[in-house]
């Protein structure tokens, strides 16, 4: 027999509810780019630590900072930090194309929210909070690199990449092309090599390492990560290294924790 409290909870986790990020978080901090709280999940007291990545929200135009999807603002913005009053500000100093960084700042509340525990943006449409909550934190460190071995080449120009589906058979530990993040985040991501016309690098095998182990890394034959899941590293596969049995293009990093990228 499911008790009434038990209904309750998983009712709760379906009738998403939005607030105010001050009205239902405490420890509201910026970490790694990330915005974190510990939020009221709308059953009793109980509490969940979520965050929301702004690196992909916040763009710097011209010293002035805007509501952008992949805004990329770090980029020229320094020395940002938070008021946590009313509404959540952030606050920084950007730099426009000529001159010195100026102070800029911009409201978090205007396109982040918090729907039952989870702190989510609906700058790309109204959001849908996760069916399950994670125990795992944001990581002090939450950085990686991704080693590519047995690999080989994809373009559409004929006759460049002779051999696409055939690896050169090198192992991870031959020390190949790699790519890292200090912030934990990739949504897709192919490496294209850096000549005049589009070359992409595939791999068969791979090597990724991540300090806090809180990540699954997702593999795809397509640049474009389309089609579908082809092939994963799960956090108990970190700095192994993984053969495939294909040549694959592009990666995604799939926070652990209560994180929306």
């Amino acid at each position: 027999m499911v008790r009434k409290s038990s209904l309750f909870l998983v009712a709760s986790w379906f009738a998403a509810v939005q607030a105010t990020i001050s009205s239902q978080c405490i420890n509201i901090r910026l970490q790694n780019r990330w915005l974190v709280g510990d939020c009221l999940t709308g059953s009793g007291g109980a509490r969940i630590e979520s965050s929301v990545y702004l690196q992909n929200r916040i763009a710097n135009h011209e010293g002035v900072l805007e509501w952008v999807v992949n805004g990329n603002f770090a980029a020229s913005c320094i020395e940002c930090s938070l008021s946590t009053s009313s509404v959540i500000t952030l606050n920084c100093k950007c730099k426009p194309t000529w001159g010195q960084h100026v102070p800029a700042s911009i409201v978090l509340d205007e396109h982040i929210a918090v729907y039952n525990g989870f702190l989510l943006s609906d700058l790309s449409g109204t959001p849908t909070p996760p069916a399950v909550v994670s125990s795992i934190h944001l990581p002090e460190d939450p950085s990686w690199k991704f080693v590519y071995a047995n690999t080989s080449c994809y373009s559409d120009n004929a006759g460049t990449c002779p051999s696409p589906t055939v690896g050169n058979g090198l192992t991870c530990s031959a020390g190949g092309t790699s790519v890292s993040a200090s912030d934990g985040v990739s949504n897709c991501f192919a490496f294209r090599w850096p000549v005049s016309f589009p070359v992409w690098v595939t791999f068969g095998s791979l090597q990724v390492t991540a300090p806090s182990g809180a990540f699954r890394f997702n593999v795809y034959d397509t640049v474009d990560c389309s089609g579908g899941v082809k092939g994963t590293v799960e956090p108990g596969e970190l700095g192994t290294c993984k053969a495939f049995n294909t040549q694959m293009l592009a990666f995604s990093a799939v926070p652990l924790w209560n994180g929306q990228t």
